[in-house]
């Protein structure tokens, strides 16, 4: 088999030469004057040289910050209605700055940001049904400088969708953006996607598109038909947002047939989106077409949000819709060969790619085909020989493997009988990390149940494959004293049953004394990604809520339900091996008893925390979703928020929304003054800031001090403050502030709580704002100097000397940037948001769960003093969502608002942006029953208190480092120099344990996201703690 697939290989690539591009000239190096093929048709730039393979010739083209560039091609076959795929190499020169790169049709254009770096670069498109032929082009569209092109490429493609399994043995086909769940079909078309403007569903369009957008002039349509065979559609609704609006309206239509058209609705500039219920007399039905269109002869507008979601008649089994691109790169005949679908990875681990091929000719036609790819990524299925007879069309189902998960990049060839090649081309097949079958541990299991176990940076996709290899004897974890460690036991019944029974017996030691270590047990719930945060993601299920485990549970057959396990050792708990056992009982079989085993380390995790940290959480959200009117419930259920977020070593933005500092002002004229009373503020400050009353968590060291008659603002507005009807910047309030802000101040230093309190009156601002934040910064300054203020943003020259806290996004620092600000006497944060995204660490759902573990690593690693999150239960968009609370449990999106969204809109910033916790899982609509409980953790909540108590390892270690060096220095006298050999040995060990090992981090965009190197460090550095502890 082998021997049959290396043959065919080696043969394929020595008849690739065969090649489909259709660009003249690709690499530039044939012309005299200007490049054969090529000609500059708007703005400035040259024919230049060197390229990015070290060729003679690129294409430059050079900007002034506010133009366009552009070199193109004549005119090219380019079918209507075809499939194209559009790949080059491009950088921007040193300096340049600002815009964007364009590449595309004349038709389709798509912006690529470039950066210094010669990168390729590529995306899909479909060329508009109207238009005949058209040409190829390369810009520059606001570029502050040059950026250049070389190694062009345009290849025909061949678009595959996904095969799901159906009733009766059917199969359908599912393409990106489409899904079944819950009795329902949805589609939701993702135009920043590596396809552009194609999707399965789509059947015609002329309107243009530019890089996530449909652009609509007059006339302009766009048309899709909704329908799987053998589905009947009950009913419907469509949503749209337009994104821009010049002038005109866009129709939106319905039909069964598309030819007979029903009106729904139309958007313009006052009515930007929504969503339009699709009227009853279309139903049942088993297609539907929607239809686009602006009529108006004005009509100047975009749109970049289709979605369409439909009731069914009967249960389908749930699946996400994949579309995957072969681009056609030899071949003498590649229009005989259809891509009917793929399917996988299956039970077996293995992909099915599945072709059709036409034999228009009199004779039998013998093939030969084949799909390889890289042997450290790749195992390929055999070669497959057939025959396909006259006239006829014959299958031919290819097979593959892939170890690991991310990008394979596969090569597909068919040959005929005298090894002439019908077609060849290449297929990127990516798959994500809950495909990933490479980790874990086999248990035990019981006559229905198979078992398995895992760490908890691990994000298990609910189809993916039992590990193999020999049976784990038990499940590990390791923690120290006053620390909390999770675990995966995975649960996979070969039939459907009910999980009856999970409890876990008290613990043990060695002598089998029993021991208060506690445990709880969770469910790892799932929540449906159905717009993938970026290119790096897929759709499916992902896991991230961790809600009570309730029981009786229902397992489905051959899906994965893991349990997530905590463990939390109290303080005093002495270091040793404590056993325990946890008993599992599913339908009527014999309960499971699988070992549990945690080793406890000869040490305890500081109180504090060392790692600053600032999260917002407001109450108003909790009110809402816990339907909470009575303040005495209000106030209870924000104090389990309040215990959570100590529980976790996360400092909230406010301890005190029902405690604050009650400020009023008293006397008239230049008599007034500031009384501050901080009865109920202090009361607070006790528990949260002294940790008196605390039994378990870290005390919060940190607060945002709200800034009475301070102005604020973002980069999208700002204004002045007020304060007793004096506005910000005159004589009387500058009085007033300093009054109020210094009675603050100076309380807090009385207390011990100034350290831990900053000021955050303006968010992410431009350049343009720079002078209307110092002003600001000083005023804060000049009423309380020894308040820390914060900005999140980077270094800047206009700013030096007015920030105490710089908080920029994590792609902002370097090591040397951290070291100059430190040294300057200032605090150095970072923050994540909606961005950055891959490849640096992010907060979203559907990352690998590693990533926020590893944030207070890299924190260490860059010596970062604090990380801040804007939001931790932001659960709606008003915008979004203008009638009806948003379901976190159902939509993972965190969806724009403010900054001008218009209502109806519907903006993605991430999957699980700002949106750590969950609120009671129940539809928040219906609800008006007061929910009393706490909040549900998430995976990536509980990852980032692994991240931040390993911080504490390190911090832990750092002091004993220190300790032990100033016993050596200590030690003198000839007879002790043997034992200060062995200490500065064990010195040098400890001080290169401090270092974050690069399998772990090398740095902000490459670290692993496997949690075992994090762990291996992890254990080195308890280890090391416990051996300078005996040292004295």
């Amino acid at each position: 088999m082998k021997t049959l697939c290396l043959g065919v290989a080696l043969l394929v690539a020595g008849l690739c030469g065969q090649t489909q591009n259709l660009l003249p000239n690709p690499g530039f190096e044939v012309g005299q004057q200007q490049p054969a093929g090529w000609r500059l048709a708007e703005g400035a730039g040259e024919w230049a040289g060197p390229g990015a393979t070290g060729a003679s010739h690129v294409l430059r083209v050079r900007g002034n910050g506010e133009d366009s560039s552009v070199w193109r091609t004549d005119a090219l076959p380019l079918r209507p209605g075809g499939l194209y795929a559009l790949r080059f190499r491009g950088r921007r020169l040193p300096g340049a700055a600002g815009g964007t790169a364009v590449a595309g049709s004349g038709a389709v254009n798509r912006d690529f940001p470039l950066d210094s770096e010669w990168r390729e670069h590529r995306f899909i498109f479909r060329q508009p049904d109207d238009v005949p032929a058209d040409f190829v082009r390369l810009g520059q569209w606001h570029v502050r400088g040059a950026v250049e092109f070389d190694d062009v490429e345009v290849l025909p493609v061949l678009a595959g969708h996904r095969r799901v399994p159906a009733a009766a043995g059917r199969e359908l086909e599912l393409g990106e953006g489409e899904w079944l769940g819950g009795g329902r079909y949805g589609f939701s078309a993702q135009p920043g996607w590596l396809g552009a403007n194609y999707h399965r569903p789509l059947v015609r369009a002329s309107a243009r598109f530019n890089s996530d957008r449909w652009v609509f002039t007059p006339g302009a349509e766009v048309v899709y038909r909704f329908a799987l065979p053998g589905v009947v559609q009950t009913r419907a609704q469509v949503g749209v947002s337009v994104n821009h609006h010049v002038a005109g309206t866009l129709e939106v239509e319905a039909g069964r047939d598309g030819t007979h058209w029903v009106a729904l609705g139309r958007f313009d500039g006052e009515k930007r989106g929504g969503s339009l219920e699709l009227p009853a007399a279309l139903f049942p039905a088993g297609e539907v077409w929607v239809r686009l269109r602006a009529p108006a002869a004005d009509t100047a507008l975009q749109v970049n949000r289709l979605e369409y979601e439909a009731a069914l008649a009967s249960g389908i089994a749930e699946a996400f819709g994949e579309t995957r691109f072969l681009e056609v790169t030899g071949g003498r005949a590649p229009g005989q060969i259809a891509w009917r679908g793929f399917s996988g990875p299956e039970n077996d681990g293995r992909w099915r790619f599945d072709f059709a091929v036409a034999n228009p000719g009199p004779e039998p036609l013998r093939l030969t085909a084949s799909l390889t790819g890289p042997m450290e990524t790749v195992r390929p299925g055999r070669a497959r020989r057939f025959g396909v007879a006259p006239g006829a069309s014959g299958g031919c189902v290819l097979d593959v493997a892939l170890v690991g998960w991310g990008a394979r990049p596969l090569t597909v060839a068919f040959l005929d009988g005298r090894d002439q090649l019908l077609l060849s081309g290449r297929v990127e097949v990516a798959t994500g990390f809950l495909d990933d079958a490479d980790y874990g541990y086999r248990l035990a299991g019981g006559a229905d149940l198979d078992l398995w176990w895992c760490e908890s940076g691990w994000k298990v996709g609910r189809r993916r494959a039992q590990p193999g290899g020999p049976r784990s004897g038990a499940v590990r974890v390791s923690a120290a004293s006053g620390e909390f460690e999770a675990v995966q036991v995975v649960l996979r019944p070969r039939r459907a049953v009910m999980l009856r029974e999970a409890a876990v017996t008290p613990f043990r030691d060695g002598a089998g004394r029993e021991a208060p270590l506690e445990v709880t047990l969770h469910e790892v719930a799932y929540v449906p990604v159905t717009h993938p945060t970026d290119a790096t993601c897929r759709r499916g299920w992902y896991p991230d809520p961790l809600p009570p485990l309730k029981l009786p549970r229902a397992l489905e057959a051959g899906l994965n339900t893991p349990l997530w396990i905590t463990v939390y050792v109290p303080r005093a708990v002495p270091g040793g091996e404590y056993r325990a056992e946890l008993t599992l009982t599913a339908g009527n079989g014999r309960p499971v008893r699988v070992p549990l085993a945690v080793r406890v380390y000869d040490f305890e995790l500081p109180r504090e925390s060392h790692l600053r940290s600032a999260f917002g959480l407001g109450s108003g959200a909790i009110n809402q979703y816990h339907r909470l009117t009575n303040r005495a419930d209000q106030v209870a259920v924000f104090e389990k928020y309040l215990q959570n977020f100590a529980e976790h070593r996360v400092s909230p933005y406010s301890f005190f929304d029902y405690a604050p500092l009650e400020v009023r002002f008293e006397g008239e004229g230049t008599n007034k003054r500031a009384r501050v009373d901080f009865t109920r503020f202090d009361a607070a400050a006790v528990r949260w800031l002294d940790g008196r009353g605390l039994e378990r968590g870290s005390p919060f060291n940190s607060f945002l001090l709200p800034l009475r008659g301070m102005g604020g603002g973002t980069f999208h507005s700002r204004h002045l403050g007020e304060l007793e009807g004096f506005q910000e910047g005159t004589p009387e309030h500058a009085r007033l502030f300093a009054d109020y802000l210094g009675q603050v101040e100076r309380h807090l230093r009385e207390r011990g709580w100034l350290d831990r309190a900053y000021t955050y009156w303006f968010d992410e601002p431009d350049p343009k704002d720079y002078e209307f934040v110092v002003a600001g910064q000083q005023r804060i300054r000049a009423a309380a100097p020894g308040l820390k203020r914060m900005l999140t943003e980077q270094p800047e020259p206009e700013l030096l000397g007015h920030v105490d806290i710089w908080c920029a996004l994590t792609p902002e620092w370097t090591p040397e940037k951290v070291r100059a600000r430190r040294a300057a006497g200032e605090e150095v944060w970072w923050y994540i948001c909606t961005g950055p995204k891959a490849p640096y660490v992010t907060e979203f759902i559907d990352h690998p769960g590693t990533e926020l573990r590893l944030w207070p690593w890299q924190s260490w690693q860059y010596g970062v003093n604090g990380i801040l999150v804007w939001a931790t239960i932001y659960w709606h968009s008003p915008e979004a969502y203008p009638d009806a609370l948003q379901d976190p449990w159902q939509d993972p999106m965190s969806w724009v608002t403010s900054y001008g969204t218009p209502k109806g809109a519907r903006l993605p910033w991430g999957n699980g942006d700002g949106r750590f916790l969950y609120p009671p899982r129940r539809d928040p609509n219906p609800a008006t029953t007061p929910c009393l409980d706490g909040p549900v953790n998430s995976l990536r909540w509980e990852n980032l208190r692994d991240g931040l108590e390993d911080y504490e390892y390190f911090w832990l270690l750092e002091q004993e480092v220190k300790r032990l060096g100033k016993l050596d220095g200590e030690l003198k006298g000839e007879g002790l120099k043997g034992e200060r050999t062995t200490r500065t040995k064990l010195l040098a060990e400890a001080k290169s344990l401090l270092a974050v090992p690069e399998r772990v981090s090398k740095d902000l965009t490459h670290f692993t996201t496997d949690p075992r190197p994090l762990l291996e460090h992890r254990d080195r550095l308890a280890r090391m703690i416990e051996r300078l502890r005996q040292v004295r």
